[in-house]
């Protein structure tokens, strides 16, 4: 069997993609863990958990734009240096200050590797549109990959080596990351394509004056909103319960082996399903999910929730990305994805802190029904978005 070379380039920056993931998944539950285990209040670990939103929240406009100008494959390298670099403070002392640190540089980190690998499938030639949200979709599953193996391999080493321990892991992971993408054909290579529409109209101003994107970006935040609230409160949950950090750390990988299973069948799915029909339909699952959680007190049926959860979630992102770069015009790929991946964080960076004083105040459940009702309505919007779309001809939102 004969690969093209978009194939070979998709499967480099997936392995390479496995490795450098595991800064985010590893280390959101290694920073809320921390402070739950150290006295501190559920406010301060969603505090520790959204700080890896706090700088993609602010700078992730201007990240796409730099990677329209200098080439995906550049920025991509150069966030896995400064992973590496977050992870050092904490190898050596971890404390509150040296994990939060940790928590704002990893965050900045892995927001721009991943905003950079998500530019370089998008602008890749492909014979039918459909084939983007596959190949989207085939990206993330290294994040699934990850995200089944950053969670569980932290859990486990905190349970039996402690947390300086759990971020030397991650740095090393993340080092032989960057060793990888030197010995693989990684695609994102040349820029430049920014020149052929700067002087066009910013993604910004295109985005508050057409309702039609702005619903795109409204439900990109929206699915933004639903993981966090899955993976922040399900160690809040866990703590309460009891749980291990190995019990919590299943719990978030049978999301991610969820994810995972839906992301490798989206090829077959995006030439039969829209963008927007596969949406509402994930929507609606993650409306019943949020709904069921808080009845829920056994580890295991929290994660067989958390893998179906994990499949509505792992539709989203890659559905959304098509939309945008369908609808933006030469040049501005990366800018219009900068702009998801920074209201995207600036909901990341909010919403676990609101989680978190809801939760302290009230419980767990207004948390899991609020965004259960936000998703139920999302999927609703969705299906208004795809009727629209049937009624012009122009395929662009």
């Amino acid at each position: 069997m004969q690969f093209t070379r978009n194939q070979i380039q998709l499967f480099s920056l997936i392995a390479v993609s496995m490795l450098a993931n595991i800064t985010l998944g590893g280390g959101r539950i290694a920073a809320s863990l921390y402070m739950l285990r150290n006295g501190h209040t559920e406010a301060m670990a969603g505090i520790a958990y959204s700080g890896y939103s706090l700088l993609p929240a602010l700078l992730s406009l201007y990240m796409g734009r730099w990677i329209d100008k200098v080439g995906a494959r550049q920025v991509m390298r150069t966030s896995q240096v400064i992973m590496i670099l977050g992870l050092i403070a904490p190898s050596v002392w971890p404390s509150l200050v040296t994990v939060l640190g940790a928590a704002v540089v990893c965050g900045f980190g892995f927001a721009s590797y991943m905003l950079a690998a998500n530019v370089a499938v998008s602008v890749m030639p492909f014979e039918q549109e459909g084939d983007r949200v596959g190949m989207l979709g085939w990206l993330a599953m290294g994040n699934s990959v990850a995200a089944v193996g950053g969670p569980a391999v932290a859990g486990f080493v905190i349970d039996h080596g402690g947390f300086a321990a759990a971020y030397a892991t991650m740095g090393a992971i993340v080092c032989a990351s960057l060793v990888v993408s030197f010995c693989v054909d990684v695609p994102g290579g040349a820029g430049g394509r920014r020149k052929v529409a700067s002087g066009g109209a910013s993604v910004v101003r295109m985005v508050f004056t057409n309702p039609r994107l702005l619903r795109i970006y409204l439900l990109a935040m929206v699915v933004s909103m639903s993981y966090d609230g899955f993976a922040f409160m399900t160690p809040v949950l866990g703590h309460e319960r009891g749980f291990s950090a190995t019990t919590i750390g299943m719990i978030m990988s049978s999301f991610a082996v969820g994810s995972f299973a839906i992301r490798a069948l989206l090829p077959w799915m995006s030439r039969r399903l829209s963008e927007w029909r596969m949406m509402a339909l994930a929507f609606a699952i993650t409306c019943g999910v949020f709904c069921l959680l808080p009845l829920i007190s056994n580890g295991y049926l929290h994660a067989a929730l958390g893998f179906v959860f994990g499949l509505a979630a792992g539709a989203g992102q890659p559905n959304i990305l098509s939309l945008i770069y369908r609808a933006m015009p030469d040049g501005k790929a990366g800018e219009g994805a900068g702009l998801r991946s920074m209201m995207g964080n600036s909901m990341g960076l909010t919403a676990p802190s609101i989680y978190g004083a809801i939760s302290g105040l009230f419980g767990a459940v207004p948390v899991f029904l609020g965004v259960g009702c936000i998703a139920g309505y999302a999927s609703w919007q969705s299906h208004r978005g795809y009727r629209l779309s049937q009624e012009v001809a122009d395929p662009r939102p």
